[in-house]
């Protein structure tokens, strides 16, 4: 088996277990902010261990570009991340993450629309397969959107949506940095250290005036976050092998499956449901990233 595809297959599975964790925290009840703001801490503190490791003068790799990137990038992912705990507070994994998936949809629209790049024939059938997703998610919930229960759905859908689009921003500021001669590891660990203090920022506006107080349920929220970083940094050292080794179409199209992890779990530890339509929205999720890979 080659190298890339070695690095894909493990990048999967960590991606899976980290937005499983995401769910778990979520219904466990954890604040969003900050399980975020743990995420932050921890692979800034990855990030910048890794570049004194490996850099004579790591200092000097914190250049101006890589800190207007890390600045777009952290915000654009802490707002992301938020997004997504709270869509997993009040919806199902098998309706969230393929929406989520979306981000891959506006990353292209992005593309095509800034940097003129022409989609092919089967990145448009792949376009369509995304909007698919959103419209049997639609179909699913239709009768239950003026319901109380209904309300909260709708709510964690368009959480959900939220959360792609600014991954989507993520990613394409990403994609301007990867195209730049910076430091990889400088700009991961400037971005997280602005999602660290942006998420702390909001923390301190939210509880302002209540003394900060270390109970079992802080220490359980700073395991979730702790471990989720450690997942996020190493999956993410991962797929940029695979994306410098072997074909980038082919590792997106196999990473875009880590999405049945979370859904898996979240059915059989939490026990919930798995429709014919909500497997049809994973089944066209998945499918709009392998073709728009193609």
């Amino acid at each position: 088996m080659e190298s890339w595809m070695i690095f894909t297959l493990f990048a999967t599975l960590l991606y899976g277990f980290l937005n499983f964790l995401f769910k778990a925290a979520a219904e466990r009840g954890h604040d969003a902010d900050g399980l975020v703001n743990v995420v932050g801490l921890s692979v800034a503190l990855m990030a910048f261990g890794t570049l004194w490791a490996t850099e004579e003068h790591p200092w000097e790799e914190l250049t101006r570009p890589v800190l207007v990137y890390a600045l777009f990038n952290g915000l654009f992912f802490a707002l992301g991340s938020l997004a997504k705990v709270g869509a997993l507070k009040r919806a199902p994994a098998a309706i969230v993450f393929p929406l989520n998936r979306l981000n891959t949809l506006a990353v292209m629209a992005i593309g095509f629309v800034f940097f003129h790049e022409a989609p092919r024939p089967l990145q448009v059938l792949g376009l369509a397969a995304a909007l698919g997703v959103l419209g049997v998610i639609t179909l699913e919930q239709r009768k239950q959107f003026r319901t109380a229960r209904g309300s909260a759905m709708l709510g964690g859908i368009l959480l959900a949506l939220a959360s792609a689009a600014c991954t989507s921003l993520s990613m394409t500021v990403g994609k301007l940095l990867a195209e730049s001669p910076s430091n990889r590891i400088a700009y991961i660990g400037a971005s997280y250290t602005l999602v660290f203090l942006f998420t702390l920022g909001r923390n301190l506006a939210v509880h302002r005036g209540r003394a900060f107080r270390f109970d079992r349920r802080t220490g359980e929220m700073a395991v979730f976050g702790a471990a989720i970083g450690l997942l996020n940094f190493t999956g993410y050292f991962l797929v940029l092998q695979a994306f410098g080794s072997g074909p980038i179409s082919l590792s997106q199209a196999i990473f875009s499956s880590s999405i049945v992890v979370p859904i898996v779990l979240s059915r059989w530890l939490y026990r919930e449901t798995l429709t014919p339509l909500r497997v049809a929205a994973v089944g066209l999720a998945i499918l709009s990233v392998v073709l728009m890979g193609l």
